[in-house]
């Protein structure tokens, strides 16, 4: 329609009513590109408000599991560094308890942290981390990454070259099956948690350590071993208490940018 008065006002040289028309088409076009693009940045903050809702929820979620494994871990190290004076000093006071015992046995056990930010993730792959325009937030989600990952590398170190003493070291620690009485439906239960092993008699029993402090006392391959994962077992610690510093500040600046968003 457009077209067709453009032509005949040319062919009149009617240069108002051309002037009139494309006007109209220009705005009609100026307009369209601005609709356009308000709906394009409604739709990318509407993607960014979803992305800080779930990186805060998954941040937050994360933060607890984080200090939870570290308090399930902090007092093995504790417990560890309590009995060194049985183990370098000239005279012991007493023998080692049964924990003390048990935690030497496991000390090169370090499970994997739970470190992942499924949100975080899938931005940084789709490219839709830029729709996070807050540079505190920003600045905290670096920081997370680079700890993180610098963690990982850490673990994948520490793990590498661990030493079981029960296995290297049988006289000094070995271990023993002690029968545990418990009915069938607590033993199934038991067994699926991998807390106790099944008998015949359809009882139970259970692996406990047992230690000569003497034989660890007097190796000296035994305590170099032990020293070396109780080294990489205080690294482990610290890599909690470094990424839980950036995973606070990240929930923090992720709260505080969604209470201001909620109170607009």
């Amino acid at each position: 329609m457009i077209l067709r008065r453009l032509t005949n006002a040319f062919r009149k040289q009617d240069w108002f009513t051309v002037f009139i028309e494309t006007l109209i088409v220009v705005l009609g076009v100026f307009l369209g590109i601005q609709v356009a693009n308000w709906n394009e940045s409604n739709a990318q903050r509407a993607d960014a408000q979803k992305l800080l809702v779930r990186l805060d929820e998954e941040a937050g979620t994360l933060l607890d599991i984080q200090r939870a494994e570290y308090e399930y871990h902090l007092p093995r190290i504790e417990m560890m560094n309590a009995a060194h004076a049985l183990l370098f000093d000239e005279m012991p006071e007493r023998d080692l308890t049964q924990n003390e015992c048990r935690l030497i046995g496991i000390s090169h056990w370090l499970p994997a942290p739970t470190d992942d930010l499924p949100a975080l993730e899938e931005a940084i792959a789709t490219g839709r981390l830029d729709l996070i325009t807050d540079d505190t937030i920003r600045t905290s989600v670096r920081a997370f990454v680079l700890v993180r990952d610098r963690a990982r590398r850490a673990y994948d170190e520490a793990v590498n070259e661990l030493y079981r003493l029960n296995s290297r070291h049988p006289e000094a620690i070995w271990y023993v099956p002690e029968p545990v009485d418990v009915d069938d439906a607590s033993l199934f239960v038991m067994q699926r948690n991998n807390r106790v092993d099944g008998r015949v008699d359809g009882r139970g029993f259970k692996w406990t350590s047992r230690c000569s402090l003497e034989e660890m006392r007097k190796s000296r391959v035994f305590l170099a071993e032990y020293v070396d994962n109780v080294s990489r077992l205080n690294s482990y610690i610290e890599r909690y208490e470094q990424l839980i510093a950036v995973l606070n500040d990240l929930d923090a600046a992720l709260a505080a940018e969604l209470s201001e968003s909620e109170s607009l």
